[in-house]
């Protein structure tokens, strides 16, 4: 089994997609970057977890239950487009809840163009169930 991780929000276009474009990106989802060496810094990274956003005006994660290393997936989409469009860009942030309450991080698009992990800081009480042990944080008023 692996690691589940969950993902809301979406990457814009920060222009509009072309029809080649749109074929290209498509090609892309769901692959596994192991069948292509010549997608830039795709070592160690296996499928490409993102999909249109249903208004095709950017990207969203696909739902994959096992989804690694989502920063990474992100470049090597931007990388890949760059080669025949280098203005092809995103913009904005998906936030990512993991299995752990405080696995919490943020997928954001900065100004190199780039995607990049940072860390969500988490406020709150930790507290333990005694009854079951589930963990859960309480916000302090």
């Amino acid at each position: 089994m692996g690691y589940t991780t969950r993902f809301t929000g979406e990457l814009k276009f920060t222009h509009e997609i072309s029809v080649p474009q749109l074929k290209k990106l498509q090609s892309m989802f769901g692959e596994d970057c192991r069948d292509h060496p010549d997608w830039g810094d795709s070592q160690g990274l296996y499928y490409v977890d993102f999909e249109m956003t249903k208004d095709y005006t950017g990207l969203q994660h696909s739902g994959a239950e096992k989804s690694y290393d989502a920063e990474r997936q992100v470049n090597v989409i931007l990388l890949e487009m760059r080669k025949e469009w280098p203005e092809f860009g995103l913009s904005g942030q998906l936030l990512a809840q993991g299995e752990d309450m405080e696995d919490r991080w943020a997928l954001v698009i900065e100004a190199d163009g780039m995607a990049h992990r940072r860390k969500i800081a988490i406020t709150g009480k930790r507290v333990k169930c005694p009854d079951c042990g589930h963990k859960f944080i309480v916000e302090e008023t």
